[in-house]
């Protein structure tokens, strides 16, 4: 084997350095090329096409928020497994017929839909005001929102 090696030396080192660029040419394309092929959020959504939140149900909560006269705006942004809504009052709300708000968006969501969204609320006003913003988190295992704030009282 020594003999053979040093008689086609060069053969040999051209021979391995095929072996090593096919070996790094089968190691990435069974390891990183599907990594590529996959969506920012890997196996974190598996099951979401069974827990849809539909248009209907975000338009509900939507109205049925609008319905206090101190609410001057809504949005809504899902991201992923998280449920945002952003609402606007009026700053002469109070803090906690705010936080009360939040039991309109339990109510109209599932229980099943629930236990699978982690679902946050940002309360704020148009104008300065020393209680708001105040953010609010419901993580899918808790039953409640837990509140916490930057500016104003925190639970």
């Amino acid at each position: 084997m020594k003999n053979f090696i040093r008689t086609h030396k060069k053969q040999c080192l051209i021979g391995g350095a095929i072996f090593l660029v096919l070996f790094l040419v089968i190691i990435i394309w069974l390891f990183i090329v599907p990594l590529f092929g996959n969506n920012k959020y890997g196996d974190r959504l598996d099951g979401i096409e069974d827990h849809k939140i539909s248009s209907d149900t975000i338009n509900d909560i939507e109205n049925t928020i609008k319905e206090n006269q101190m609410v001057s705006d809504i949005e809504y942004h899902n991201e992923g497994r998280i449920l945002n809504f952003i609402i606007t009052v009026s700053s002469e709300m109070n803090v906690e017929d705010a936080k009360a708000l939040d039991d309109v968006i339990l109510d109209k969501i599932s229980d099943s839909d629930k236990e699978y969204y982690d679902i946050q609320v940002l309360i704020d006003t148009e104008d300065e005001n020393e209680n708001y913003p105040i953010a609010g988190y419901k993580h899918k295992t808790e039953k409640d929102f837990n509140y916490g704030s930057g500016v104003g009282s925190s639970e």
